[in-house]
């Protein structure tokens, strides 16, 4: 009896260091586990942000067109943007709200080099005035200097459209409006687009059936207008990485 006894307490001693080795393994291969995790996700994330349409540093040299369906119908922008890289971030039928909700769920590290902006003429369509366009647009530009602060940006005039040509008088109100704002505020560019889509005072043959949208002539009048602002706004653009990818004047 005395001997079994004096086995089971030598024993003993043997089984709680396997048992601590046990335990120790088991919280090394947690932690471990756990790390590898860790960085694997962080570089899944980050690689999802580079594949994003106008998100991640793969994007950094990129110019986002940002507004509503005269932006999102825009087929031919990558071609008619070159040797830019143009990314297409218009929205069908978005108002301006809306599209700034879009640029705050950006991922922090996106960046463009620069921005063209489309956005009001759903708005005023719906109801809403000069004014609020105004005010939608001064809290786009604050967005943008607070998240980006000296990225350019090109504010394009709302279009003259046949459907809504009564909508006119509040258009060119904003049009007016937003000129003063964007030759008040540093990095910001207005683009009026509207004599090249009226003919003898009215639209010209520039719009699908639906009277509001372009057709290739009309976003052939679009670029026209656009790219020599773009490139008025980029030259004083300092980010070397991408001054190569720029056309030159």
């Amino acid at each position: 009896m005395t001997a079994g006894h004096t086995g089971d307490r030598d024993c003993a001693p043997i089984w709680a260091t396997i048992a601590k080795l046990c335990v120790a393994m088991a919280v090394f291969g947690c932690v471990f586990g756990g790390w590898l995790f860790v960085v694997q996700s962080r570089a899944e994330t980050r690689a999802a942000e580079a594949r994003l349409p106008g998100g991640g540093v793969a994007d950094q040299c990129a110019i986002w067109f940002i507004g509503s369906s005269s932006i999102h119908k825009w087929t031919t922008l990558e071609t008619d943007m070159m040797p830019w890289q143009a990314r297409n971030r218009g929205v069908n039928g978005a108002r301006m709200p809306e599209l700034l909700d879009m640029l705050r769920n950006e991922p922090r590290r996106s960046r463009p080099q620069a921005i063209v902006y489309y956005a009001g003429e759903n708005d005023i369509a719906k109801g809403a005035t000069a004014a609020d366009d105004v005010v939608n647009l001064r809290a786009f530009l604050a967005f943008r200097m607070h998240r980006w602060r000296d990225v350019p940006v090109v504010v394009v005039a709302l279009k003259p459209s046949p459907t809504r040509w009564g909508n006119l008088p509040e258009q060119t109100l904003f049009n007016t409006a937003a000129r003063t704002i964007a030759a008040q505020t540093p990095g910001v560019t207005f683009v009026n687009i509207v004599p090249y889509f009226l003919i003898a005072h009215r639209p010209g043959p520039y719009y699908v059936d639906d009277g509001i949208h372009l057709n290739p002539a009309g976003y052939a009048r679009m670029t026209q207008a656009i790219r020599p602002a773009l490139q008025a706004a980029l030259r004083h653009d300092d980010r070397a990485s991408c001054t190569q990818r720029s056309p030159q004047p």
